[in-house]
């Protein structure tokens, strides 16, 4: 379809639609792309909040991160895994929301253009 039978196919409110379905299909991508990077970000983040909480509290007998990785890598991976895990499935379910948020306005407008055509008019 080139864009002289688009504009005369589609009505306003179908083209305000189509807008906001590519623009759901776009952030669907951008959800994802920022959920991952912070499932990246937890491990600097978590060696950032460890060291921090070592600088206020002085008590002697304290482990380096990497040597608390080592000692106990069960609370390691359930602390750090638990939140990765978060950010990556809360990012997936914005990404299909979004997703299907998109693919839902553009069925509706494809629908109701099939329809107008089955009707053999233009109606609004």
């Amino acid at each position: 379809m080139n864009e002289l039978e688009r504009e005369y196919v589609l009505t306003e409110n179908q083209d305000r639609l189509l807008s906001i379905a590519g623009w759901a299909k776009k952030l669907a991508w951008v959800a994802l792309l920022l959920y991952i990077a912070l499932a990246i970000l937890v491990i600097p983040r978590d060696i950032a909040f460890y060291q921090k909480f070592n600088s206020i509290n002085l008590t002697a007998g304290f482990l380096d991160y990497y040597e608390q990785i080592f000692f106990h890598p069960f609370q390691f991976i359930t602390n750090i895994g638990s939140n990765i895990l978060n950010y990556l499935l809360s990012g997936t379910i914005y990404y299909v929301v979004l997703k299907g948020v998109s693919l839902g306005l553009y069925m509706i407008v494809e629908t109701d253009i099939n329809y107008r055509d089955k009707q053999g008019g233009s109606s609004a």
